[in-house]
């Protein structure tokens, strides 16, 4: 019996890599360095029409959207799920078009996006039964990317996944991930209870929506919620429509973000105080987002989290260095709405990754390839140390020994990349994370095999994503806007890259006063010099 393609065998390598990483994918605490770092491939082609209509408005730059078109060919190349040959090349003469706003070329485009979309997953599960079938984290970034930015949550995605389907063949649940997508998205009755709405008496309770305090009450004692303890002074419903109850959740959460906006333009008032959890289907579950994790470690790690205002603080004369100005302008990241969180996020990058005197035609974008150069150089690092603590002790072998002996995580960090280059595997704890660290594992041997290829991947996927938070910026400050088809995504895969880069740049800062744009210039030549016999170690990329 001939062996089958290692896409359609559920106990290969490749399979198990596939499902492995789509978990992370769709991991909401996964660490920035095991997540995604990109949106998928139909919302991004959604975003480049988009982006036609924002040019003649000045809100976008021409020169942005052509370097975008060009990024894009680049990531439909390594894409085979697109299309057939014919319409791939169809697109990228539509690609290599300007797709100004009354063009043809934009006119084209959205008819190819419309065309190709439906079938996306399916194509990609043909496409991984072949007998040379694509790298299997590529494969599992699209298949997440695509769920993820068709409206699935993380915790429904989850749910799903563990489901039964986490030792599929990766042809198998690719075609499960396909059929979940043609599923029509259901409609949630979500009831949001109250402690506080301002002067609701007046103009809240006429509202078609409304939901009285005795009838809040009962519907959540029915729930088997104590009420009790709880002031309540009414409840909101909504029909909302997603594709899961998680996401109808979050959906809900930025409603009440919107009342919470308006009510701050009241003259006076208790504000909107919302009870912190909602009914959903007669269901308690809390009313929150996931954690858009853009952190900032080295502040804890070096014991300077709470390192302010030391001297004595005088008017107007406040000591505050510019890493002080960036994390706060940054903060809104990690809980403000999605508007701050945006313009926030990339003003945190500008203030400290550019210069008067950068090239003009560049423009202020240059931030963006100068944080991806320092996220870039991050990444082996994090990787590493988090395997390093993942090690357990093996017959034959004194490795924990040796690394019980290292004084830094960056010794740490090398010990394991020696280990993986000599030895090819590690002796990993047997736990629910042994897969994630195992594909890490096979992450680091590629890295350390092919290393100017490699990083160079990981810098074109971080700084597309960073010039489209840059994008997004503009047109929310811009063109006042926060409906952008590709927004909420932008932001969920930029934060934890943002955190990352900030990161760097404040361990740099309080370790040795370095400047970010010194910071980001060794990082530059490291990455130029990857090869060279004068290049630093993986691990010392930007030390």
């Amino acid at each position: 019996m001939s062996t089958p393609p290692i896409g359609q065998d559920p106990t290969s390598a490749y399979s198990r890599h596939v499902a492995t990483r789509i978990k992370d994918f769709t991991t909401a605490k996964a660490p920035w360095s095991r997540r995604l770092w990109d949106i998928g491939t139909f919302l991004a082609l959604d975003e480049l029409h988009e982006a036609g209509a924002w040019v003649p408005r000045k809100v976008l730059a021409q020169a942005a959207v052509d370097w975008q078109r060009h990024a894009m060919e680049r990531i439909l190349g390594d894409d085979p799920a697109v299309g057939s040959p014919a319409f791939r090349r169809e697109l990228r003469e539509v690609l290599q078009s300007s797709l100004t706003v009354a063009s043809d070329g934009r006119r084209r485009l959205r008819y190819l996006i419309d065309t190709a979309r439906p079938g996306y997953l399916a194509r990609w599960a043909s496409c991984v039964t072949t007998t040379d079938p694509p790298r299997p984290e590529r494969v599992a970034r699209a298949v997440a990317a695509h769920l993820l930015d068709s409206g699935h949550s993380f915790a429904g995605l989850q749910r799903w996944i563990r489901d039964g389907r986490e030792h599929l063949a990766a042809t198998d649940l690719i075609s499960e991930a396909a059929a979940l997508l043609n599923q029509s998205p259901r409609t949630w009755k979500i009831t949001v209870p109250f402690r506080a709405l301002q002067d609701y008496e007046k103009i809240a309770t006429h509202l078609p929506n409304w939901v009285p305090a005795v009838d809040a009450v009962k519907a959540m004692e029915n729930a088997r919620w104590d009420s009790s303890r709880q002031q309540i002074i009414g409840a909101l419903w909504y029909e909302i429509e997603a594709r899961d109850a998680e996401r109808a959740v979050e959906i809900a959460y930025d409603l009440v973000e919107r009342l919470q906006a308006r009510a701050r333009f009241a003259a006076t008032g208790t504000g909107v105080v919302p009870l912190g959890e909602v009914l959903i289907e007669d269901e308690r579950v809390p009313l929150s987002r996931p954690g858009r994790r853009a952190q900032v470690l080295s502040l804890a790690a070096e014991r300077r989290l709470y390192s302010i205002a030391q001297d004595v603080q005088r008017f107007a004369e406040q000591a505050r260095s510019p890493i002080d100005d960036a994390l706060e302008i940054a903060s809104g990241l990690n809980d403000g709405p999605l508007a701050p969180a945006v313009a926030g996020g990339w003003a945190a990058l500008e203030s400290l990754l550019t210069e008067a005197r950068d090239p003009d035609e560049r423009e202020k974008v240059v931030a963006a390839s100068r944080a991806a150069a320092l996220v870039t150089c991050s990444w082996p690092r994090a990787e590493l140390t988090a395997l390093s603590y993942r090690v357990r002790e093996a017959t034959g072998t004194d490795l924990t020994q040796r690394l019980s002996a290292c004084e830094t995580n960056r010794e740490r960090a090398a010990l394991i990349a020696d280990e993986i280059q000599v030895h090819g595997y590690l002796p990993l704890d047997r736990s629910w994370r042994t897969p994630s660290d195992t594909a890490a594992v096979v992450r680091m041997k590629e890295l350390l095999a092919n290393r100017r290829q490699v990083l160079g991947r990981v810098r074109f996927y971080v700084e597309v994503s960073l010039r489209r938070l840059y994008r997004s910026r503009n047109i929310v400050l811009h063109g006042g806007s926060i409906g952008g088809v590709a927004l909420t995504a932008t932001l969920r895969v930029t934060a934890p890259l943002v955190g990352a880069a900030l990161d760097r740049i404040t361990h740099a800062h309080i370790v040795d006063g370095t400047h970010p744009l010194i910071l980001a210039a060794k990082a530059e030549s490291a990455l130029n010099l990857i090869d060279d016999e004068l290049a630093p170690g993986l691990c010392d990329l930007i030390e």
